[in-house]
């Protein structure tokens, strides 16, 4: 007969979990009995009998449990040591170190019968079988909470009574037991000891790893039954589930807001004790959450670890990862209850739903302008610093958001990653395809046949679908078929075919129709557009107030863009780069006089003959400074007399 291989018992040496009351477990060991006992079937409880260490006051339930103790505190000096000799552990008693020996040892003798998972000792194997039963003999007596081992009671307990023990030497964070705080210390020393060999991502907390690794054996064995997600862990979908039913059970004491997880709590409470605990060696940032600090340091390095398989754009954080995986899946489970639209994200809805109610939390403490959502607000706020964090390593140009730089980035490397699937011209934004496919649009209808190759005449890298009454686009066809209910026209017979309709151009003043954008954009040129932004200095009228700030600079004395090798100073960062240019002109053609780089005062203008003599100007004249390569006096004197 073949002997079984190692760690996997044969059939006669599977074994099985004995009833909870048949042997009494060392777990319980230091939980208090009325904490974990059971209750009896009528019989009145009997009276407790507790045993306290004369040397230290600590009280026991159990005269063994006092004992070992004794032996594991007190005796340390007195009572022989029983020394590991893979680690150089000791303990106090023979049976503690075999119970440790185990953990050296690959067999895994103890095999749960209905998965076949094997474990070491019979007390782990116990603490797994609960996970098949649901039960969960260890209840708080505080609030009512059951739990699967003793020693998670004990941890959770920590909670109720405050109880921290172990603290960081480095930083003061204390935690309820040694792993928790073990596995802090790493983030010290950057010490990840827990490696993936299938994508080489090490890890600093063992459970995170065995989560990691669940994503590779693609085990996820917790759906929800509402819209289908799938998770590795429990505690996973029970948070997940609370987006379907609104509950938040974690409420904040200082300002009365509610979360669904604990963590989101404990990383709110840190705004109201101004904590970040996680700060920048680099920039001096800080933050509240380790994810952010993580996440904020790759904006340093530039690395990008998140790769999408679908179309291979890489992320530096996993949230836009996530975030960007939704959209080639088209998926989106929360839908507004005022209007048609429909979100991927609770946290989305919820800042959309503040359009209809008109609630705009953040304000601006500067100008009192409200906004919706907490990056409209931060967006703002650089109006006001003037401060431009992204710059262009090419030409210099600064911008206030990365993706104005990243589109910006195009104009330098010809990329033009957008293209029309009709005419195959290509764009540098979608914006500007999306107005490209208008006019063919407009040129015919189009019928789209649906297919898994090509399910779209519009690029992307998953399939849209076109309604065929106001030309919205969904990522999947049982939205296109939720849309068009709100329709009085019957959605198409053949769900393969998608009707794109002739849609006339309006003019928003007149009314007048047209075929073509291309007519209608040449006609709204001869409607005057309103100008509501006046200048209080001139009069001059401008279409948006960016307009009127660029113009005020004209009147204000502040020119706060000089140049660094003649130190004359612009208006603008445009004119300054125009006047570098002259320097390096200069630089390159030596037949010129290296006199003054530019003139501050404009060249004076020859005379036109078709200038009205002694005439006044009837609008207020503006000088504004406009930047001339410098040419020698003769050539220019030269030139005036040839006029």
């Amino acid at each position: 007969m073949a002997s079984p291989q190692p760690g996997i018992p044969s059939t006669t040496e599977q074994y099985t979990p004995p009833p909870y009351e048949s042997e009494p477990s060392k777990e319980l060991d230091n939980v208090p009995e009325q904490a974990t006992r059971r209750r009896g079937k009528g019989r009145p409880p009997k009276s407790l009998h507790t045993f306290k260490c004369s040397s230290c006051q600590e009280v026991f339930t159990s005269p063994s449990a006092l004992q070992s103790h004794k032996l594991s505190v007190h005796g340390k000096d007195k009572q022989q040591q029983y020394t590991c000799g893979k680690c150089t552990k000791m303990f106090s008693t023979r049976a503690q170190l075999s119970k440790h020996q185990r953990s050296h040892s690959p067999q895994r003798p103890f095999q749960c019968l209905q998965c076949q998972k094997a474990y070491k000792t019979p007390t782990e194997l116990r603490n797994h079988s609960r996970s098949h039963t649901g039960e969960k003999p260890f209840v708080c007596l505080d609030c009512g909470k059951a739990f699967m081992q003793a020693i998670c009671l004990r941890i959770h307990m920590t909670q109720h009574s405050g109880e921290r023990p172990h603290s960081c030497p480095l930083c003061s964070k204390s935690y309820p037991t040694l792993s928790k705080l073990k596995v802090h210390q790493r983030s010290h020393t950057g010490e990840k000891p827990y490696f993936c060999a299938e994508c080489g991502k090490s890890f600093a907390d063992p459970s995170v790893y065995r989560k990691h690794r669940r994503n590779h054996l693609g085990h996820r064995p917790y759906s929800c039954a509402q819209c289908g997600k799938t998770y590795t862990e429990l505690k996973d979908l029970k948070n997940h589930e609370r987006s379907h039913t609104g509950e938040k059970p974690y409420l904040c004491s200082d300002c009365g807001k509610a979360f669904s997880r604990s963590s989101s709590l404990a990383c709110h409470l840190r705004i109201h004790s101004k904590s970040k605990p996680y700060q920048c060696e680099q920039c001096g940032k800080g933050f509240t959450q380790l994810s952010s600090y993580q996440s904020h340091l790759r904006t340093h390095s530039g690395e990008k670890p998140f790769l999408c398989p679908q179309c291979g754009k890489m992320f530096s954080d996993p949230s836009s990862f996530r975030r960007h995986q939704r959209a080639h899946q088209g998926f989106k489970p929360y839908p507004c209850d005022k209007c048609t639209k429909r979100f991927r994200q609770p946290a989305d809805l919820a800042v959309h739903q503040r359009v209809h109610s008109g609630q705009r939390p953040y304000k601006c403490q500067r100008c009192d302008k409200a906004f919706v959502a907490s990056w409209d607000l931060r967006r703002h706020m650089l109006v006001h610093s003037g401060l431009r964090p992204f710059a262009c390593t090419e030409c210099g140009k600064s911008f206030t958001e990365r993706s104005s730089l990243n589109k910006h980035r195009r104009v330098h490397s010809g990329e033009r990653p957008y293209k029309c699937q009709l005419c195959f011209k290509s764009f540098v934004v979608s914006s500007s395809l999306r107005k490209h496919e208008r006019t063919h649009l407009s040129e015919r209808p189009i019928q789209v046949h649906v297919t898994p190759e090509s399910a779209s005449v519009f690029p992307g890298t998953l399939p849209q679908f076109s309604c065929s009454h106001c030309d919205m686009i969904f990522g999947t066809w049982e939205e296109v078929q939720a849309h068009t209910s709100l329709h009085t026209i019957s959605p198409p017979s053949d769900p393969s075919v998608l009707a794109v309709p002739v849609s006339p151009h309006v003019c928003v003043t007149c009314q007048e129709e047209f075929v073509n954008l291309a007519d209608l954009q040449a006609h709204e040129k001869l409607h005057p557009k309103p100008r509501p932004h006046i200048c209080d200095q001139c009069g001059k009228g401008f279409l948006n107030k960016a307009g009127l700030r660029k113009h005020q600079r004209i009147h204000s004395s502040n020119r706060p863009h000089s140049c660094n090798v003649c130190g004359k100073a612009f208006l603008f960062a445009a004119y300054l780069r125009k006047h570098l240019r002259t320097h390096r002109d200069t630089e390159s053609s030596p037949s010129l006089p290296q006199t003054d780089m530019a003139h501050t005062q404009p060249l004076p203008s020859p005379p036109s003959a078709a200038s009205p003599s002694g005439s006044e100007p009837t609008a207020i004249s503006l000088t504004v400074p406009v930047t001339f390569q410098t040419i020698p006096a003769h050539v220019y004197m030269d030139k005036e007399d040839g006029l």
